[in-house]
């Protein structure tokens, strides 16, 4: 990066942080988006010598050169200067929300192909830690007709509690990874109206249930969720009347993509196959929140969608039809794979290894094991750019590595989640919150915020033992290394490196110097990117 750049992407910064707003745009410019605007205040110097903006500042340019980067040609084998130990860093970084001291060694231990396959196998690792963690949320486990009679803040705030609790403590971290991705991909808003009591029931059987399993059942129980199916207004399509909603996001955002090469008459004669698809949805019913197909609702003619006929009277089988046809579509493989490797390497992943993800979907018709396999060969991360963490990302790894104890996560879902525009289950339109690094660029204080307040117990009900993580270094260079190791597994750059070093001393550290040393390592611009 050239002088001027440098210069440059310093003045963003420093504007980025003058500016409550966000820069940047979502994928989808036919979309309608909520505005959100920053009403945190500007942080405070913690000390004259060195305050949070100065620090973000004099390595900004390094971080943002980051963004700038392209991707490189994909190798043969991987580059002999490529060291293992920081191969192995990456694969981390991409399959986790954070090190911890036990991830980083148990990835060490058993090698890139070795730790891989231990997080492609959720089933075997225990979790039973996290498990009594959300054991007294009784809501996750409750059928909609249970949860219909409860308040629907307590509904949300367990399910986000839970979300929370499983993406810092659970030690099935690529599993609650790709919750979170498919969560995005069927993106719901639970706080439209009858979706608050059914996106609960949508996030245990449809995405946790097929997150690491195959896309094809995953769209098959997405198609027939009650919460999928209200949110999209499909529960009032029917013959002679189709509404059009679902079946044009079933097409753009849920297989095709909106370049995939389906018409404005597909979308029609999707949603007449989908006519008669809904939900028990009265309140009183027993069998509220079931799916139901209602014959007498659906048209029962023939139509043509993407080129095949599809015979009159077949009933909910015209659904299942569509969905096969999507299913098999090349669209939906390039597709499909293009957004698992923006996931998983880059925002720009290399035409040739979307090509590669896309024909593993192919042959396998949709298992994710295998495309993340095929994703995350080790040639392919070595050439990946770092990506800038989304606010839940970055806040989570600000916790993983520290002994934190969390009661509850109001606070922080007010204080931060809802202040960065990043809060779980709450964003309003079909197609989810951004994985673009310019939608979140723009908005830098909540994160330099953060890390102040947590290693500070300013956020209520989460606490940080600092003296713990803290423990056996007793001055500040053992101090720094600590937090090099716990945080940036051992890669803080060395500027930074040196400028929080100059923080913690003089000999022997504060409490609240050794608080504010990690707050900012967690605000850092090293820290911003995964």
């Amino acid at each position: 990066m050239s002088v001027d750049e440098r210069t440059n992407v310093v003045k963003l910064m420093n504007n980025l942080e003058a500016s409550p707003e966000r820069t940047g745009s979502e994928s989808s410019p036919a979309q309608p988006r909520r505005s959100r605007s920053d009403a945190t205040q500007r942080p405070s110097a913690s000390r004259d010598r060195l305050s949070r903006r100065a620090l973000f500042a004099s390595v900004a340019g390094l971080a943002s050169g980051w963004a700038q980067s392209t991707a490189r040609a994909v190798p043969s084998a991987v580059a002999a200067d490529v060291d293992p130990g920081a191969l192995i860093n990456k694969l981390v970084r991409r399959v986790t929300m954070g090190f911890t001291t036990a991830e980083l060694q148990l990835a060490q231990s058993l090698g890139y192909q070795g730790y891989l396959e231990y997080h492609l196998n959720p089933g075997a690792i225990n979790d039973s830690a996290v498990d009594a963690m959300v054991a007294p949320l009784t809501t996750l486990t409750q059928t909609p007709s249970q949860i219909r009679s409860l308040p629907t803040g307590v509904i949300i705030a367990e399910l986000t509690q839970a979300t929370i609790l499983r993406a810092v403590f659970s030690k099935r971290q690529l599993f609650e990874r790709m919750v979170e991705f498919w969560t995005d991909h069927f993106n719901i808003d639970i706080n439209n109206n009858e979706d608050r009591y059914l996106k609960t029931t949508d996030d245990r059987v449809v995405i946790r249930g097929h997150a690491l399993g195959n896309f094809a059942n995953l769209l098959f129980a997405s198609a027939q969720s009650p919460a999928m199916l209200y949110y999209l207004d499909n529960h009032v399509s029917t013959a002679g009347n189709p509404n059009e909603n679902y079946a044009r996001e079933l097409m753009e955002l849920h297989t095709m993509g909106v370049d995939g090469g389906y018409t404005q008459q597909d979308v029609e004669e999707v949603a007449r196959c989908f006519t008669g698809w809904s939900a028990f949805l009265r309140s009183t019913d027993p069998n509220y929140g079931v799916f139901r197909f209602d014959a007498t609702r659906h048209d029962n003619g023939q139509k043509t969608v993407l080129g095949n006929i599809i015979p009159a009277g077949g009933g909910i089988a015209d659904g299942y039809r569509v969905l096969n046809i999507l299913i098999d579509h090349p669209s939906t493989s390039r597709f499909i794979a293009r957004k698992l490797c923006r996931w998983l390497l880059s925002e720009t992943p290399p035409t040739s290894v979307v090509e590669a993800v896309a024909a593993t979907y192919r042959a396998t018709r949709g298992d994710i094991k295998a495309m993340i396999r095929t994703a995350l060969n080790p040639n392919d991360l070595a050439n990946a750019a770092p990506k800038y963490k989304r606010p839940f990302h970055h806040a989570i790894s600000g916790m993983r590595p520290l002994l934190t104890t969390i009661t509850t996560v109001a606070t922080f879902r007010q204080n931060y989640l809802n202040a960065s525009g990043h809060h779980p289950f709450f964003w309003a339109t079909p197609d989810g919150y951004p994985d673009r690094l310019e939608y979140w660029v723009g908005l830098v204080l909540p994160r330099w915020n953060f890390g102040a307040q947590v290693v500070g117990n300013q956020i209520n009900g989460i606490r940080v033992d600092i003296n713990d993580f803290f423990r056996g270094a007793l001055t500040a260079s053992q101090m720094i290394e600590r937090i090099n190791a716990g945080f940036f597994g051992g890669e803080m750059p060395v500027a930074q490196r040196d400028r929080i070093l100059q923080h913690l001393l003089p000999d022997p550290p504060s409490t609240l110097r050794q608080q504010e040393a990690v707050g900012l390592a967690i605000g850092s611009p090293e820290f911003q990117w995964y």
